[in-house]
């Protein structure tokens, strides 16, 4: 028997070793190098530890959960060759919080449990408030009171009364305290975190080595929830002195991991978007069909993004389809977004929710996110990928004709890399992004940039005087679509779009309104007249603009009105005045180019006829 348990023993121990020995050794590898491209990050780690000859097999723990698994390489020297590479999911070791989310926490679990005591207090009080009022009849049928006894009676109900609804008063102010610091701490824990626990990377890789040796090995993958939005700050000191241009990146990133000291690119690549070229479709014309519409005016969306509770989800991303233009919700889930004049959809993006695309329809636009679900996946790699970048799809990239001026920033002249199809720019110090759902803001890089200062200005629409800056050979300045804040003289002006798609040979920039310059149109009604001649009738309109220019300098404006076009050879137009302005017959845009002094006060006219049949009704502005 004695040897029976022996036998036992010996063979569990030699079991327990055996597998003591093939425990797969973990791997801890450190950030090294991040390439955040517009809506995903390539991350590139590195460990230095040793590989025994033969076959064999390491694990590399503590990554991200939103590996892309067919974007993994693992690459080594010293002649080593990496047969597999596996990638899972450990359910069973959830990412580490973060010391703050674990410490925001403890103070949520606090509150609710002194929110709990107070409730608990506050029902003690009403119970003791009930029993008083239950027991106010103190005399039974063949027991009178004397007088006394009621006095007294009567002042204990009184006083314990009070006691108590003055207790109940100082608990609910607490309670209220109480739940305004709990929603508080959930706004924090939601602004740097999601509601789930997700879990761990890992990723298996199997090595044959023809000996034993200590070797760097870099493991470098992709992930999705990282990227960066082009933003800009334009300031115009003067009329005559240059724009600058500050650019800069709102990096946001939530992988689970926090980027250390990390050598930083960005790029305006994104892998994520198909490289399949478009096909045209054949457009069938029928009766039933009804043309393109091109007559949006909403420039401008807001809105609020939500999960499937109603819970704001704030860091969420909301970008234009097809454009680098995006923003980000604030801590109550709303978000406010520039759109150009041929934006479509949005897309509304949140680490662990679907992507959502919404078509632009109206002014306010909100978003409801759902969850997705994560499933345990293993992916086998059985072959590396080559050291080629990313697929991905650039919006331009251009070779600059000249080197642009840059004063300030944190990427050099030489640090911005033109490559086939896209632009990267490399951060030229080593910098820190914690993966906490907020954006961070990373100026790269300050542009002194020439340009030439026009007023535009078409006062039948609005007679603000928009101050256009108009850049040559822009396409030098790697410049990307995306909102921009507008300093003149000093002054925060407002926000504006930078928009290269449409651009040619200028960029031109609206400023904004300078209010300095006043501009009034109104109609001349001693001018305006109707008579008849004949079997037609003509009508006769006259318009005044007046500029004046308070500012101290000289200014050239671009002033805008119009003329109608006649459709019909009965409809006669005929231009009596314009004060030396172009007229395109085509359009009917009547167009002055003037400069105007400082102090000066200009006058332009126009004045038209319309002769048509006096038997027909027209409308004439």
């Amino acid at each position: 028997m004695k040897k029976t348990i022996l036998s036992l023993i010996l063979a569990s121990t030699v079991s327990l070793a055996i597998s003591q020995s093939e425990k797969v050794p973990e791997i801890q590898s450190e950030v090294k190098n991040v390439t955040v491209y517009m809506d995903a990050a390539m991350i590139t780690r590195s460990a230095k530890f040793e590989i025994k000859q033969g076959k064999s097999e390491v694990k590399f723990v503590n990554l991200s959960p939103f590996i892309d698994p067919k974007t993994i390489q693992v690459k080594t020297d010293n002649g080593i060759m990496v047969e597999a590479v596996n990638h899972i999911q450990n359910f069973l070791q959830v990412q580490n919080k973060s010391d703050e989310l674990a410490n925001l926490q403890k103070q949520l679990k606090e509150v609710e449990k002194q929110i709990t005591l107070q409730n608990t207090n506050l029902s003690a009080i009403n119970e003791e408030l009930q029993f008083l009022k239950d027991n106010r009849i103190m005399s039974g049928k063949n027991e009178a009171l004397s007088v006394q006894s009621l006095k007294d009676a009567s002042a204990f109900y009184s006083t314990r009364t009070k006691e108590l609804m003055l207790k109940t008063i100082d608990i609910n102010d607490q309670i209220e305290q109480l739940q305004n610091k709990q929603q508080n701490i959930r706004q924090q824990i939601s602004a740097i975190s999601t509601k789930r626990d997700y879990p761990s990377g890992e990723i298996l890789v199997n090595f044959e080595s023809q000996r034993t040796v200590t070797t760097e090995v870099k493991l470098s993958y992709l992930v999705n929830n990282a990227g960066w939005l082009p933003m800009y700050d334009i300031r115009a000191d003067a009329l005559d002195k240059p724009l600058t241009l500050v650019y800069k990146a709102s990096i946001k990133q939530n992988t689970k991991i926090d980027w250390q000291n990390i050598k930083l690119n960005l790029s305006n690549a994104e892998p994520n978007t198909s490289g399949v070229a478009p096909v045209l479709k054949t457009y069938f014309l029928n009766y039933n069909t009804i043309p393109p519409r091109y007559n949006r005016k909403i420039s401008r969306i807001t809105g609020t993004v939500t999960d499937s509770q109603g819970e704001p989800l704030p860091g969420a991303s909301v970008l234009v389809d097809e454009t680098t233009i995006g923003t980000t919700t604030n801590v109550d889930g709303k978000y406010s977004i520039n759109i150009p004049p041929d934006a479509k959809n949005l897309n509304f993006s949140f680490v662990g929710f679907k992507t959502q695309t919404i078509p632009i329809y109206t002014s306010v636009i909100n978003a409801t996110m759902e969850e997705e679900t994560l499933q345990l996946q293993e992916v086998v790699v059985t072959a590396l990928y080559d050291e080629a970048e990313a697929p991905s799809r650039s919006k331009k990239a251009y070779a600059p004709s000249r080197t642009p001026k840059v004063t300030s920033g944190l990427v050099a002249q030489e640090g911005i890399v033109q490559k086939q199809t896209n632009v990267e720019f490399n951060v030229t110090k080593p910098y820190s992004i914690k993966s906490e759902n907020k954006p961070t803001l990373v100026e790269l890089l300050t542009y002194e940039i020439p340009a030439d200062y026009n007023y535009y200005c078409v006062p039948k629409i609005d007679k603000g005087a928009f101050l256009m800056a108009t850049i040559p050979n822009w396409e030098m300045y790697n410049l990307l679509d995306g909102e921009a804040n507008v300093f003149f003289e000093n002054t925060y002006i407002g926000s504006t779009l930078l928009d290269t798609r449409t651009a040619e040979d200028t960029l031109k920039l609206s400023l904004g309104i300078d209010r300095s310059i006043s501009i009034k149109r109104e109609k001349l009604k001693d001018y305006t007249t109707k008579q008849f001649i004949g079997s037609n009738k003509e009508e006769t309109r006259s318009w005044k603009i007046t500029v004046k220019n308070n500012k101290n300098q000289d200014i050239n404006l671009t002033l805008l009105d119009q003329i109608p076009v006649s459709t019909l050879e009965e409809i006669e137009v005929k231009i009596i005045e314009t004060t030396g302005a172009k007229i395109n017959n085509d359009t009917g845009e009547v167009c002055w180019k003037s400069t105007v002094k400082a102090g000066e006060t200009k006058e332009f006219t126009l004045t038209y006829s319309v002769k048509y049949p006096k038997n027909k009704h027209l409308i004439i502005e």
